[in-house]
């Protein structure tokens, strides 16, 4: 008997459930295995330790994204039987869509904890192309943030609040758009390297105050 597409939703609801909390685990691992490459060892114990470290992350973050792919496709399965389908969980209710962007979310986070921040910021901004909601403004927001672009985060900072006013992430949404609205630049490099540019090579040290004032 063929499926119906909520079993197949439902199934891509279990996986991305099942994703999200294998994120944090995640997360962790890669923050010990940059506390573990900073520790003061042997250049070889350290080598070792490194390489055993990113082995294990990069097969976890495979692992992880093969669930993401697996309820990508439960997800295809259902839209093709029925576009409107949806699922009723304890929390809330899902569309194709709505699941469709958050299996992109995460994907970004996976990213971002172990990939490259510019991939994490196209697959987030996929995620709210497809249904806007609150966590990928937010995590836009503070990668804007660490690039220095206030104005840009201060846009996402504040969209996640319009779409989440009272959510999880309300409160700290709130405190980085003020701190994005207050923003000062400032010279953000190495005044000893400004110091030798500048007597040695003042052209190029005028270039480097100028990349450096953000």
């Amino acid at each position: 008997m063929e499926n119906k597409p909520e079993i197949y939703l439902k199934r891509a609801w279990g996986l991305i459930n099942e994703v999200e909390k294998a994120t944090d685990t995640f997360r962790e691992q890669a923050i010990q295995h940059d506390a573990q490459v900073q520790e003061d060892q042997p250049l070889v114990g350290s080598l070792v330790t490194m390489f055993r470290s990113a082995g294990k992350l990069k097969r976890e973050k495979g692992s992880l994204l093969r669930d993401l792919e697996l309820a990508t496709s439960e997800i295809s399965k259902a839209a093709t039987l029925n576009p409107d389908a949806v699922i009723r969980t304890n929390s809330a209710e899902f569309d194709i869509v709505t699941l469709q962007a958050t299996t992109l979310y995460l994907r970004g986070q996976i990213e971002m904890i172990w990939g490259k921040p510019e991939r994490a910021k196209d697959i987030w901004f996929q995620s709210v192309n497809l249904r806007e909601f609150a966590d990928p403004h937010y995590m836009l927001g503070l990668l804007y943030e660490d690039e220095y672009n206030p104005k840009e985060a201060l846009n996402h900072f504040e969209r996640c609040l319009e779409l989440d006013p009272d959510g999880d992430l309300s409160v700290p949404a709130l405190r980085e758009a003020n701190a994005m609205r207050n923003y000062k630049k400032k010279f953000r490099g190495s005044w000893p390297l400004f110091g030798f540019m500048f007597f040695f090579f003042f052209p190029v040290a005028i270039v480097y105050l100028v990349v450096k004032y953000k």
